[in-house]
């Protein structure tokens, strides 16, 4: 007999009337790399990495033999160096396939990944390097142009990694073939060049995975734990006023579990384009974790040309993509997916922020007979990165799906405190929890106190900082945000930030020449969406002062999160309460004003970011 329903979602459970699928993963309670051992060492000849950075040369598969093999290697290098259990090793890498085998090593002995930015700004470097203690930093490109201006002191290596190290040396010379007869010999020169500076604090990655040969038994240094720290990877913000999750390893593998027990669509022998750098916990977990224990081939773009996904797609015809709005976006205005059969295509999964355009998507979709729906997803950081989606055409309009397996959700009002009935239209603030909860911010116990509250029964519940709804059946539906944020995507980096107003404000009024400001989103063609500041100035010419505060944001902020355009006004409105009316100023921006409570002086627009 059913129980009585009591309209509280966090009693009633509303999303268990839907079906869960039997899984055969490894338990949850081992390290994160047990797990990926133990769910491919029967299938060590499959392909786990396909690396593709060049569109147009052929793709270097990568086994799960050859995986392990490497990530051992890895491991012993990092022992050479000296890193140990507990020991944080900071990586800035976009998709290159020593990010994910690097992950995994540090792992097996018992380490820490702290993943933090490919495209990270000076400051934040330095602000990372200092909280995690790092000794040990792994970059690429021209990042050493960064570490030389940094503050910290302890920092003993840095490992440089290039794009090209990772591809196989058949393919190596048949791209040098190709370019010498196509563009001329001096077009090699990137490929055959080692740009790594002449000091004794770099080493490349090829020298590094050498010093792994001193090391002779890797066994003794292996670690087991699932509750040891996995990663740190970093919430919203674009400086290191970020705040750093810890995940552990029983995090990572319980979100997998609970994944597959939502869906049948995740199968070995599938593939998988990674079209975000894992430096975001629902990539490094929800991407790239679930497919290698999945069995999913994960195909490895270090820079995804979002102009060209279709040719990505004839190359790999990959089952699955899980992007952001933008890269729906761009499937959809790409002509190239003209005639494109998708009747194998599984899973489109959009998250990370709102998306617009879910009719178009389902209709392009139907169209090129593929016969799933567009999921919408929804999590953070803070709970194993995805919570929620929409699994095998289980859609309700206007929602992020149901919560996974193991996972719950209740809305408090954010007046009371009180959950609020999910049979009412009632909004409030959207609490989660779930076997993948984060451990806490890293050395930040007052933030964590903020975010995580234990109820009576000892469950720890997250606070998400989002306005929103349960629905009947049992899905969420986001409203909006507590706190100002606006996610941002730069297509040309392929990197995406969601940016906190209140942090860009109180950065640019701590410039000498700025008395008040305030941060307001506005659409961009090349970011989605992007910042415009409304600035008070004080005695300074207005176009001067103006290219100062541009110098400072780009070096304090990641280039393409700086503000696009400057408004010089004689004052900032306050509320009722006295604060900053950022209401105001943002319908004064959309021209929803009829008696403007302040004048424009000046306005200069930022043409290079």
């Amino acid at each position: 007999m059913q129980e009585k329903l009591t309209g509280y979602a966090s009693i009633d459970k509303p999303w268990l009337k839907k079906p869960k699928y039997p899984i055969s993963k490894p338990n949850s309670n081992m390290s994160v790399y047990d797990f990926l051992y133990e769910s491919n060492k029967n299938n060590l000849d499959d392909v786990a990495l396909i690396y593709d950075p060049i569109l147009k040369e052929d793709s270097t598969k990568i086994t799960y033999r050859k995986l392990f093999d490497m990530i051992d290697k890895c491991a012993k290098a990092y022992i050479a160096l000296g890193v140990k259990k507990g020991d944080i090793v900071t990586v800035s890498l976009p998709s290159f396939v020593e990010n994910i085998v690097s992950f995994y090593a540090l792992n097996k002995i018992g380490a820490v990944s702290n993943q933090i930015h490919p495209m990270a700004s000076q400051e934040e470097i330095d602000f990372y390097l200092d909280e995690a203690e790092s000794k040990i930093f792994l970059g690429y490109g021209d990042v050493y142009n960064k570490i030389k201006n940094i503050k910290y002191s302890k920092l003993e290596k840095v490992i440089l990694v290039s794009p090209t190290d990772a591809i196989s040396i058949k393919n190596k010379l048949k791209i040098l073939k190709n370019k010498i007869k196509n563009e001329g010999v001096s077009s090699v020169k990137e490929l055959l060049e080692n740009n790594i500076p002449k000091d004794s604090l770099y080493i490349s990655w090829k020298e590094f995975i050498k010093m792994g040969s001193k090391v002779d038994d890797l066994s003794k240094y292996i670690c087991h734990n699932e509750k040891d720290i996995a990663a740190l990877t970093h919430t919203s913000g674009t400086t290191g006023k970020s705040k750093a999750v810890m995940t552990d390893s029983l995090a990572f593998n319980s979100s997998v579990r609970a994944i597959l027990q939502e869906t049948s669509l995740f199968e070995r022998h599938d593939r998988e384009l990674l079209v975000l750098p894992p430096f975001p916990l629902y990539i490094l977990n929800n991407v790239v974790h679930l497919a290698l224990s999945t069995g999913i081939e994960l195909v490895v773009i270090p820079k995804v040309d979002y102009t060209k996904l279709s040719e990505y797609y004839k190359k790999h015809h990959p089952n699955h993509i899980k992007g952001v709005p933008a890269t729906v976006e761009s499937i959809l205005k790409d002509k190239g997916f003209d005639g494109v059969d998708l009747s194998d295509f599984k899973f489109l999964i959009s998250g990370g922020g709102k998306l617009t355009k879910e009719k178009e998507a389902n209709e392009f979709l139907k169209e090129h007979n593929c016969k799933y729906k567009i999921a919408n997803g929804y999590g953070m950081s803070e709970v194993g990165g995805c919570l929620t989606c929409m699994f095998d055409n289980t859609v309700e309009e206007d929602t992020v799906g149901r919560p996974i397996a193991g996972a719950y959700a209740k809305i408090i009002d954010t007046d009371t405190g009180e959950e609020v009935k999910y049979t009412s239209d009632k909004a409030g603030e959207i609490w989660i929890s779930s076997d993948s909860n984060m451990k806490g911010y890293y050395k930040n116990e007052e933030e964590t106190n903020k975010i995580l509250e234990t109820d009576k029964d000892g469950r720890v519940w997250v606070k998400t900082g989002d306005l929103g709804k349960i629905t009947e059946e049992g899905n969420i539906k986001v409203i909006g945000r507590i706190k100002r944020m606006t996610f941002i995507f730069d297509s040309k980096t392929n990197t995406a930030s969601k940016v906190s107003h209140d942090y860009m404000e109180t950065s640019l009024c701590e410039n000498e020449e700025v008395e008040d400001c305030i941060v307001v989103a506005v659409e961009n063609e090349q970011t989605q969406n992007a910042l415009k500041a409304y600035v008070v100035l004080k005695n300074s010419p207005y176009d001067n002062a103006i290219v100062n505060l541009d110098k400072m944001c780009k070096v304090k902020f990641r280039k393409f999160v700086s503000p696009i355009e400057y408004v010089v006004v004689d004052n900032i409105p306050k509320n009722n309460a006295g604060k900053n009316d950022y209401r105001y100023i943002e319908s004064f921006e959309n021209g929803n004003t009829d008696n403007p409570k302040v004048k424009v002086l000046y306005r200069k627009q930022i043409s290079e970011r």
